[in-house]
């Protein structure tokens, strides 16, 4: 009788472990199941593509946003001279040029303006050539453009020893010719010559004027110390390029820190 209950007993032990773990796998299976179908789903939802590659432009425009900042930061110039550089942020604040318009006798060569632009390598600022005709002595009425801030204006030394009038020379003309100019609301700057000609009477003058128009407050870029070899060409009556290019880095020294 004990034997019979015992095989009883156990026959119903096994067959609650077998229910169990039938009940326990069926439970896992499907848990599975759901873990892998909600994997799947979120692995093709359109939605969540949509929202990442949103977010990827998104970071991409604000990367561009920032190199156009540091581009145009960049490019943003720095004047020695406070009337200057109060100019030109009115300008760039409107999204305009500096305009500087730079009057020389016919002895620079033509592309002057091109080179110094080229010099000062900015897209906020424009240099204008124009011819400035005579000498000292016979000076007429200047001609500059309406819309420009600047007039950076020979001071007409090679001029005078060339015309032969260097010992008439008149600086109550030049001075007036820059008042005037000035009282249009221009910043007028004075462009001195190099003694080209080597010549003792040229240097002289060169000397003199530099003293005077310093000493009397004057914007005035002296270039009296500028040379090269063969630095005037009498053949086509024109200043060398090479010390052309001297006198252009003394004005980009002159105008920008």
């Amino acid at each position: 009788m004990k034997k019979a209950l015992v095989i009883i007993l156990f026959l119903l032990f096994a067959a609650g472990i077998y229910f169990n773990f039938m009940h326990t796998g069926s439970i896992f299976t499907d848990e599975t199941a759901e873990n892998d179908t909600d994997s799947t789903e979120v692995a093709n939802d359109p939605q969540q593509e949509t929202e990442s590659d949103s977010t990827s432009e998104e970071n991409s425009g604000e990367e561009n946003n920032s190199v156009e900042e540091q581009t145009e930061n960049t490019d943003a110039l720095v004047f020695k001279e406070p009337v200057l550089q109060e100019k030109y942020d009115e300008r760039v604040a409107n999204n305009e040029q500096l305009i500087v318009d730079v009057l020389l006798p016919s002895y620079y060569n033509g592309d002057f303006a091109d080179r110094l632009n080229e010099q000062v390598n900015s897209n906020s600022i424009q240099f204008n050539q124009i011819e400035l005709t005579g000498n000292t002595t016979e000076m007429s009425e200047l001609t500059v453009n309406d819309n420009s801030d600047v007039v950076i204006m020979d001071a007409l030394q090679i001029a005078d020893y060339n015309d032969e009038v260097l010992p008439e020379r008149n600086l109550s003309n030049l001075t007036d010719a820059y008042m005037n100019l000035y009282n249009t609301d221009k910043t007028v700057i004075l462009l001195g010559n190099p003694n080209a000609h080597e010549h003792e009477n040229l240097a002289a003058e060169l000397e003199s004027d530099s003293e005077y128009f310093t000493g009397n407050d004057y914007f005035y870029i002296d270039n009296q110390e500028v040379m090269s070899d063969n630095p005037y060409d009498y053949d086509n009556n024109q200043l060398n390029p090479a010390i052309e290019d001297e006198m252009i880095s003394n004005i980009s020294g002159y105008l920008i820190q």
